[in-house]
């Protein structure tokens, strides 16, 4: 059985699929080939035959001979705004070699749209270049950075923006949003928790400057309920109901929160309001899933499944110790997402972080209730495996009271001996050191 996380948790198997998959965000042009990303590069040929040489050029391929006729170029109108984005373009062509990105290129094409944008800082073409560059090499914060300065000039410019040729851009205010809602969607998509995090102001701007487009309600109260901002989270997904009421996902997503928060009955509520209400079929078959779902009765685990089984297998796909930390979402929200529950209240274990001596990799241990029957465990430490999941090792009531040290790993379980009772988790781990069970 493989068991369903929690979907704020980056780093986890399966973060926020469950959550952001009912209304997917925009991802349809992430990673796009270079050839075509470069709104100050597309290939519609201008009058100039420089630029349309370059341009031809560049397109095949031939970057040493673009080089030679942007030479010329420069040589020729030294003072061609077109210039920027051609050096831009060129020396990200030259940064790319089979997909890795050399830092030092992508430095100076950069540093040169940032000159293109000082000297005309109206060019719509320029900011959206440098955000979808930003983006490929995953260079985060000067996406923001970017993503920033283009919602400051549209509001700076009251959406009065020029395009190639410095000619007036006709739609600049879809061609913004549409920009704005993709780059915050890359974020998200970036499944890094701190660049999500950073980017929650953003987001925040982002709505409020496109004010009454659910794109950017949606975003933001993905993002935030993503790093686990649930009250600003709600908020957002309230004025998206607002702002759509006749829509059923941003119920849907209020009513997702409210069950990950454990709030079931607030989740039934807002599911059976979308069940009966006038919306789309799919928010009515996902609301009548999730009524199914809240309204059967949970299955108890058993002691030694939950030892044995469950937090072994939630163990190898966790990727961020501290995650263990959180008994609640381990111990009660999985369990629950699962339609199962735990044979321990939330209160009973007391979870804390050990450090190992010397710098050593940190630990976390799980103190349960003294076990009353074998092989039950007092003890449970999760242990990083350096293959992107955790490992466990168990303290395991034996016969004549005796302590045994064991791990689980699939289905499999091994026994390291049994050693003295120690009388708190840092005792444990200290008696896992010296039987060479941590690095």
């Amino acid at each position: 059985m493989l068991f369903t996380f929690v979907g704020r948790e980056f780093g986890v198997m399966g973060s926020f699929a469950k959550f952001a998959s009912y209304e997917p965000l925009n991802l349809s042009n992430m990673k796009k080939l270079l050839a075509f990303i470069f709104l100050a590069a597309a290939l519609a040929l201008a009058a100039d035959n420089y630029q349309m040489s370059f341009n031809a050029w560049l397109s095949d391929g031939k970057l040493d001979v673009a080089d030679s006729v942007l030479t010329e170029w420069s040589r020729a109108t030294p003072d061609d705004p077109e210039l920027f984005p051609a050096r831009y373009n060129l020396l990200l062509y030259r940064a790319n070699n089979q997909g890795h990105w050399q830092d030092s290129l992508v430095d100076q094409a950069f540093a040169e749209i940032d000159r293109g944008i000082a000297a005309c800082p109206d060019r719509v073409d320029f900011r959206i270049a440098k955000t979808e560059a930003a983006s490929m090499t995953s260079r985060w914060t000067d996406l923001i950075e970017a993503v920033d300065g283009l919602l400051d000039q549209d509001a700076a410019n009251d959406s009065k923006w020029r395009g190639r040729e410095n000619a007036p851009q006709a739609k600049a205010d879809s061609l913004v949003a549409e920009a704005v809602s993709e780059r915050l969607s890359e974020i998200y998509a970036s499944q890094l928790r701190d660049v999500v995090e950073s980017a929650i102001p953003l987001a925040a701007k982002a709505a409020k400057h496109f004010s009454g487009d659910k794109r950017f309600l949606n975003i933001a109260g993905t993002m935030n309920f993503g790093v686990g901002h649930d009250d600003a989270a709600i908020g957002y997904f309230e004025e998206a109901v607002r702002v759509a009421p006749d829509e059923g996902a941003p119920l849907i997503n209020l009513g997702y929160i409210h069950y990950q928060m454990g709030d079931t009955a607030k989740a039934l509520e807002i599911y059976r309001k979308v069940e009966a209400g006038s919306y789309d079929e799919k928010s009515h078959e996902y609301a009548r899933q999730m009524i199914a779902k809240i309204t059967t009765p949970l299955e108890d685990m058993k002691e030694y499944y939950y030892f044995f089984r469950y937090l072994p297998q939630v163990a190898s796909q966790v990727t961020l110790l501290d995650n263990f930390l959180d008994i609640k979402t381990i111990n009660t929200s999985i369990p629950t997402l699962n339609q199962l529950r735990s044979p321990f209240a939330d209160s009973d274990i007391k979870a804390e972080k050990v450090p190992q001596e010397e710098g050593g990799t940190e630990v976390v241990v799980w103190t349960f209730p003294m076990p009353t029957e074998i092989p039950l465990c007092r003890y449970m430490a999760f242990v990083p495996d350096g293959k992107g999941g955790c490992k466990v090792f168990t303290l395991e009531k034996s016969l004549e009271n005796y302590w045994i040290v064991g791990t689980m790993h699939e289905d499999a379980h091994t026994n390291f001996g049994s050693m003295p009772y120690p009388d708190d988790a840092p005792a444990f781990v200290r008696g896992l050191r010296e039987k060479g069970l941590l690095e």
